[in-house]
């Protein structure tokens, strides 16, 4: 449930934690802050919760939500029946009854029914025992938690981010395929402050060749950008056949024909 600058969250589980989120940028004086909306709020949410767990519930086989007269309850997922039930996320002893009334969600840490099951499995022969969970540990759902936070969207730049915007800025700078393929196969490495260091391949990307594009997007984000040329182990022979045309097509067209100039009678897939 959710209005302007908040959102509430009734878990699925029936003993998990409501909490209420509120935008720590509205003003104090909004309804939401008041104690008597809250509850107000809080018990609709609920309500609708529990309409949400009778339609899983009802979907479930009978056995699932009703024990027996000796505590045998099926598993809603996989079928299997036992009167005493463990949880793989906290080590938990469950009755039958007790994992039924929580909707097969762990009553001590509500993991959900896919950490539920008919024995301890993973647990080695000399680990601590399942410890048994006893009713009154928890009597009911627990009272609102109300989370005041500031949510407003945050740029926050890191190596990755910085290295995606300049290279998709140095794809932009290209003008033909042969500066294409530099520009996706430029090295850029962000140092610690974000500075940019940028290795070309010169036979990619002209020498006197300024990617303003790139340099216009570091000098908005405020970050300096290091220029450096070398020769590498390119992915196709022939580097110069891309500054002949923008498109892609054209360009492996020309070079799969400059391939088979050589004798080549099949692409390798070495």
């Amino acid at each position: 449930m959710h209005g302007a600058g908040w959102h509430l969250h009734v878990p699925e589980a029936p003993n998990g934690e409501p909490l209420l989120e509120i935008a720590k940028q509205i003003e104090h004086e909004a309804p939401v802050y008041q104690a008597a909306f809250q509850q107000e709020v809080l018990g609709i949410a609920i309500k609708r919760a529990e309409q949400v767990r009778a339609g899983i519930a009802s979907d479930w086989p009978r056995r699932s939500t009703k024990p027996d007269k000796d505590g045998l309850v099926r598993h809603p997922l996989n079928g299997s029946e036992a009167d005493k039930w463990f949880c793989l996320h906290c080590d938990t002893s469950i009755t039958g009854d007790q994992i039924a009334r929580s909707l097969w969600h762990c009553p001590r840490c509500d993991a959900s029914p896919l950490n539920i099951f008919e024995s301890p499995w993973w647990l080695e022969e000399l680990d601590a025992q399942p410890k048994p969970f006893a009713d009154n540990e928890k009597q009911g759902r627990p009272e609102l938690v109300v989370d005041i936070a500031d949510t407003r969207l945050k740029l926050e730049l890191d190596a990755e981010k910085v290295n995606l915007l300049i290279r998709s800025a140095l794809v932009e700078d290209a003008s033909n395929v042969s500066e294409r393929l530099g520009a996706l196969f430029a090295d850029i490495l962000v140092h610690d402050d974000n500075d940019v260091c940028i290795t070309f391949d010169a036979d990619l990307w002209p020498e006197h060749k300024e990617p303003v594009s790139a340099l216009a997007v570091a000098a908005q984000l405020g970050i300096s950008v290091d220029q450096k040329l070398c020769l590498r182990e390119l992915p196709f022979a022939w580097p110069g056949l891309g500054e002949h045309t923008k498109s892609t097509v054209k360009y492996t067209e020309m070079m799969l024909k400059a391939y088979a100039s050589q004798g080549l009678t099949k692409m390798s897939t070495e």
